[in-house]
């Protein structure tokens, strides 16, 4: 009967593991896809904020954030020019965003800041210092300081929409600069 019984046992385990054995072949499917998706590091980003704006400084704000996002955080101020400004564009880790100062007259109109006149007529971009920059509308010490450093490295402009290549210049800017700045004499 012992034997009988180890008959029995051995039967049945290979029947068993046969079982198994199909069950696992049929249940796999042949189709499957491992799929591997990065994971960003940080759920925020860290982004610079300056210029016309109340509380200037590097914000942090959650990663997928926009640029609007940054301006509502920051608080602009009533004479801040946003209109060049991307606000729909999403925000990366280390990004600046500067906010320019809205300028109330034209070129010709005004004094510099030194008290000089400011010449009547377009402003040479290509020659103009950073005060004569600083007079157009929608420019900003801190964009004009930019022009100075882009046509030095680069050499002169060779159109007024080659200005939008200096960042923190829109092509709507350039637009806007059209009857009041020149590339030439």
């Amino acid at each position: 009967m012992t034997r009988a019984r180890v008959l029995i046992i051995g039967v049945a385990t290979a029947l068993v593991v046969a079982v198994l054995t199909v069950l696992l072949t049929t249940s796999r499917s042949p189709d499957l896809v491992l799929q591997i998706r990065p994971v960003p590091d940080d759920p925020l980003v860290t982004v610079f904020v300056g210029g016309d704006v109340q509380i200037a400084g590097l914000l942090t704000l959650p990663r997928g954030a926009r640029v609007a996002d940054a301006l509502a955080t920051a608080v602009v101020l009533p004479d801040a020019d946003t209109t060049g400004m991307p606000m729909a564009a999403k925000l990366a880790d280390g990004q600046q965003v500067l906010v320019p100062h809205r300028k109330q007259a034209t070129p010709s109109s005004v004094l510099a800041a030194t008290g000089s006149p400011v010449p009547v007529g377009p402003v040479n971009v290509n020659t103009a210092s950073a005060e004569e920059l600083d007079a157009l509308p929608g420019i900003g010490p801190t964009i004009a300081a930019r022009i100075i450093t882009y046509r030095t490295e680069h050499g002169p402009f060779s159109s007024l929409d080659a200005l939008d290549q200096v960042s923190g210049i829109s092509a709507r800017m350039v637009d806007e600069l059209r009857d009041l700045a020149t590339v030439g004499p």
